[in-house]
């Protein structure tokens, strides 16, 4: 401030970058940077540019002010990342933040290189750690971008399912209140007999010491193909399956696993639930029953601590979060 009259902080918000996830961040709640700017200046309006960039992944971000005599401003900024580059993201990736903090007079007041980690595309964090304050961002909504309905593999195999309901149709909220869990069970069935689903374990880790808690999920097509899938695997499947049929699902959450919900009517908020663990070896009432009493102890853990029970429904996330869609393509040969 004695030299330049302007005094500039920078702090990392989040060391670990998501890279399946990262287009459906947003500066204000998931920013990667924030830079701290204050004018020691009393008698001028200084006009600043901050810009944040990582080195061959995202372009910069820019931020302008005009930063008045004596005050502060505070930038948090999330570089927008370039796709065609993060899918080729496969392991964990070393890479270089850039951030530049200029006068726009001519002068330049911070300039550093911080390094941080990108993860692999397949993965999915269940929180991240904000390294400036040592807490930890709940990134388990984001479950919902792994859901894919309308991929042509998903609507192909819903029609497999529909050749085991009763009725050789899946119709959704359409009709009675009784013909939706028919439904739920054709496509578990479906998923029994006809695609071999096989579960697969994979652990949910929590790893603080490494700043990200991380859970690699296959996309549905990728599950139906390799006929195996992790409790979260085949809880996006799943979920994936009655998007597809214009039912409502919802993701549980809960410590170490995770599980599918459904909707018992049309926004009711009346939700059962699918252990899809058990599809290779187990009924679909059998499956439904564990699921229930599962999810019921967690609930009721701490009076219903949303750390131990988390039930994210797609249509929340789809309307309010806009969780769309993982940044993944085919994989690779």
């Amino acid at each position: 401030a004695d030299t330049t009259g302007l005094e500039a902080r920078v702090e990392l918000r989040m060391e670990f970058v998501p890279t399946a996830i990262a287009h459906l961040l947003t500066p204000a709640t998931d920013p990667l940077v924030r830079c701290w700017v204050k004018s020691a200046d009393s008698s001028a309006t200084r006009r600043l540019r901050v810009t944040a960039s990582v080195e061959g992944y995202a372009p910069p971000a820019v931020e302008t002010v005009e930063l008045r005599p004596l005050t502060e401003h505070t930038f948090d900024l999330l570089p927008v990342f370039d796709r065609e580059r993060t899918q080729n993201v496969n392991e964990l990736t070393r890479a270089t933040l850039t951030v530049l903090v200029e006068d726009l007079d001519g002068r330049v007041e911070l300039h550093r290189s911080i390094a941080i980690w990108l993860l692999a595309r397949t993965c999915a964090p269940l929180a991240v750690r904000d390294p400036s304050t040592g807490g930890w961002r709940d990134m388990t909504p984001y479950f919902g971008a792994f859901v894919t309905p309308n991929t042509p593999e998903i609507m192909r195999f819903a029609r497999t399912a529909a050749n085991h309901h009763p009725g050789k149709a899946l119709a959704g909220y359409q009709g009675e209140r009784d013909a939706v869990e028919p439904q739920v069970a054709a496509i578990f069935d479906a998923l029994k007999s006809d695609a071999n689903v096989t579960y697969v374990n994979s652990v949910i880790a929590f790893s603080p010491d490494e700043g990200s808690s991380t859970q690699r999920v296959r996309l549905p097509r990728e599950s139906l193909e390799d006929g195996q899938a992790n409790c979260i695997d085949g809880t996006v499947l799943f979920a994936s399956l009655l998007e597809a049929v214009s039912l409502s699902p919802a993701i549980v959450v809960v410590p170490g696993h995770a599980f599918v919900a459904w909707e018992t009517w049309d926004e009711s908020d009346d939700w059962r639930y699918v252990e899809t663990t058990m599809i290779n070896a187990h009924t679909f009432e059998q499956a439904s029953e564990s699921a229930a009493k599962t999810a019921n102890h967690y609930a009721g853990v701490d009076g219903g601590n949303t750390r131990q029970f988390r039930r994210w429904p797609l249509r929340t996330l789809r309307s309010s979060l806009r969780i769309m869609k993982a940044m993944r393509k085919a994989p690779l040969a």
